[in-house]
């Protein structure tokens, strides 16, 4: 099979450890889960073409077991490459199928493009809404032109939409008329990417962290929509209380001086520990290190939190807020537990508890990490290559 992922930005693997990385070519989610099928799906005996920008002005073709066609980025709207060649280039590569990741413009149209010229199957996977807020002027004006008159066509035309799970499907304004041909196939990760045999107190010793404290985690990219000024101010509260516990915030981005000013006003600022971006081969160490995970984002721009998988491949427990596909994956009581978003007094509630009642830590750790098991990228790709097999069989 001759499959086609259309991504509007596509993992640069030997460019993601370069300290301007992040700020010159956005990725997150979204694009970890493409990069990841991508490679799956190869493994697997496809052939794979990834249609996607380029970091820069120049049009390439990499080559990392499956064949990446970078197109020249003419122009950026906030974090958004745009390239006009990932409009037409693609025409020029024959698949049999074309599958678009969606949570910024436009590849998905492209895919929607191609699928129309070849006629192939066009599958989308819906992973986040793109609101038409809380940017420039431009971008907002933008999203919300291409919410009103190109997303809707891409959802319409789309043979199947896939959503990374059934609270985001029953939420998004935009899904709703199309239930019938929507499956649900949630991200997935590594699981052998979280499987150390060493112990808390040696993962602590590497990283340089105190081993007589009760460290809570934080990991992503420190921006608004993840929350971590929310996390600041209750771990500003559980400290009152608890001088014991340490928060440590595991990524890069442009609070990061923020989050730092305000943890000093806050005088917790010696309890803060800021560890910058983290290489996928010191991950796990970082979340073997930790008692607690918490993912408090905001807004619907956090569809799913692959990093709640990622805490509970390494049995931790975790908190995170009520909002999109998270309930499905962490379950109140069992694994975790739930605040509503931008609650700080209910997010201090919940790191409360979980600070004062170690057996319950390690309850929800073990239960998270048995559940975890579903979750495996070997797993989600047999699920999608499901899909594909029966639009192609159902073509002939």
């Amino acid at each position: 099979m001759k499959i086609g992922y259309f991504v509007s930005h596509y993992l640069y693997p030997d460019r993601v450890d370069q300290p301007g990385y992040a700020a010159e070519y956005a990725h997150g989610g979204t694009e970890l889960a493409a990069y990841h099928l991508a490679q799956e799906m190869e493994r697997r005996g496809h052939q794979v073409e990834v249609f996607t920008t380029a970091q820069d002005s120049r049009s390439v073709v990499e080559l990392d077991r499956v064949n990446i066609h970078r197109y020249a980025t003419q122009f950026r709207v906030a974090s958004a490459n745009f390239s006009w060649g990932l409009l037409r280039g693609p025409q020029k590569v024959g698949v049999d199928l074309a599958h678009a990741h969606y949570n910024m413009p436009y590849a998905d149209y492209s895919a929607l493009l191609y699928a129309r010229k070849r006629g192939v199957p066009l599958v989308l996977t819906y992973h986040a809404d793109a609101p038409d807020s809380g940017g420039s002027f431009l971008r907002n004006g933008l999203q919300s032109f291409y919410n009103r008159h190109l997303l809707p066509r891409v959802l319409e035309e789309a043979d199947i939409i896939i959503t990374t799970s059934q609270s985001y499907m029953e939420e998004s304004p935009y899904l709703d008329s199309h239930r019938e041909k929507i499956r649900v196939v949630p991200n997935g990760i590594n699981l052998e990417e979280f499987q150390t045999t060493l112990p808390k107190s040696e993962c602590r010793e590497r990283l340089g962290l105190p081993q007589d404290r009760v460290i809570i985690l934080f990991f992503g990219n420190l921006v608004p929509y993840k929350g971590p000024e929310v996390l600041l101010r209750a771990f500003e509260e559980v400290h009152e209380d608890y001088k014991e516990v340490l928060l440590l915030y595991a990524g890069r981005g442009p609070l990061r001086g923020e989050l730092q000013n305000l943890s000093r006003e806050l005088k917790v600022g010696e309890d803060v520990m800021f560890a910058g971006y983290v290489s996928d081969q010191e991950k796990a160490l970082y979340y073997q290190a930790a008692d607690i995970f918490c993912l408090p984002s905001v807004n619907r721009a956090e569809a799913f939190g692959i990093v709640n998988l990622e805490a509970m491949a390494s049995a931790l427990p975790i908190v995170a807020s009520h909002l999109g596909g998270i309930p499905d994956i962490v379950r109140e009581k069992e694994n975790g537990l739930l605040f509503e978003p931008g609650k700080v007094e209910e997010l201090t509630r919940a790191l409360r508890f979980l600070v004062e009642n170690p057996d319950e830590r390690r309850r929800m750790g073990r239960a998270g990490h048995q559940m975890v098991e579903d979750y495996s990228w070997m797993k989600i790709a047999g699920e999608t290559e499901k899909i594909y097999q029966e639009l192609l069989e159902g073509g002939e």
